[in-house]
């Protein structure tokens, strides 16, 4: 594992990025993306109850809710919950802490986490937020939980972001703030099952691909929400070549890995 230091907090990089999001869209218009294309994995019951811890503005929150499923949503952020409820007082998201859910013991049928516990420091603490996650977890309950790997394309982006693409100018310089952990698949398979998760499968996924930093093999949208809602995309000539990465060397250009399993006795 490898922890990445950054210019600003990680509590600051997400409010900031909430703020310009703004209010997520209520459904995702393409749903082979990540992560709505993971989650779908798990979410096949509505009547069943469904926890997203790390909901952030909402984006799968949304897509589920306003089908009818039971689903409840617990963000850090208060400005990422504001966002969320913009359009709809009524959603049910509240802010929490991962290490500290308030919800009583078994009460999900299904947990999601999509990007949430890279961002927890210490190791102890990821532990005790995956505690956390088991404990409010029915027995035999489905998860389905999302990490940052330690390979090519995430060092690639941290390079990128710390010698070009920086847009914060009024915090400190030097990198000495905490912004995430890189686990390898193994690692982290290792510390869901300490806590009773048991890996049954492992998609290496992109939210977005390292050449969409690239203004000549990119698509740009200015909306964030758009975004979130229909994927980051790439023109003819990044969809050839980001393919080619993929298949030439999968372990190395994802930037993503999603973790589905079950929790055992």
């Amino acid at each position: 594992m490898k922890k990445v230091y950054r210019h600003e907090s990680n509590p600051n990089y997400w409010d900031r990025r909430w703020e310009e999001t703004g209010s997520d869209k209520s459904h995702f218009a393409n749903t082979n993306i990540y992560p709505i294309k993971y989650a779908e994995l798990v979410m096949d019951d509505k009547n069943t109850a469904t926890l997203e811890i790390g909901c952030g503005g909402g984006r799968v929150l949304k897509h589920y809710y306003y089908q009818g499923f039971n689903i409840t949503g617990v963000e850090r952020s208060e400005i990422a919950v504001t966002n969320a409820k913009l359009s709809d007082h009524a959603l049910p998201v509240n802010i929490g802490d991962a290490i500290n859910l308030t919800f009583p013991d078994n009460s999900y049928n299904t947990v999601m986490a999509f990007g949430v516990y890279h961002n927890i420091e210490d190791i102890s603490d990821i532990k005790t937020a995956l505690s956390e996650c088991s404990r409010v977890l029915k027995d035999q309950g489905k998860f389905c939980i999302s990490i940052r790997p330690n390979n090519w394309e995430m060092n690639l982006n941290e390079w990128y972001w710390n010698r070009l693409g920086n847009k914060v100018s009024s915090c400190n310089r030097k990198k000495t703030e905490f912004h995430r952990i890189m686990f390898s698949e193994t690692e982290f398979k290792e510390i869901l099952a300490e806590q009773s998760l048991n890996t049954t499968k492992v998609y290496r996924a992109r939210n977005v691909s390292i050449l969409y930093r690239l203004k000549a093999l990119a698509i740009y949208n200015s909306s964030e929400s758009s975004n979130r809602s229909q994927g980051y995309k790439l023109n003819l000539i990044g969809k050839i070549l980001d393919k080619l990465l993929v298949t030439l060397f999968p372990n190395q250009f994802c930037n993503v890995l999603v973790f589905i399993g079950t929790k055992t006795a």
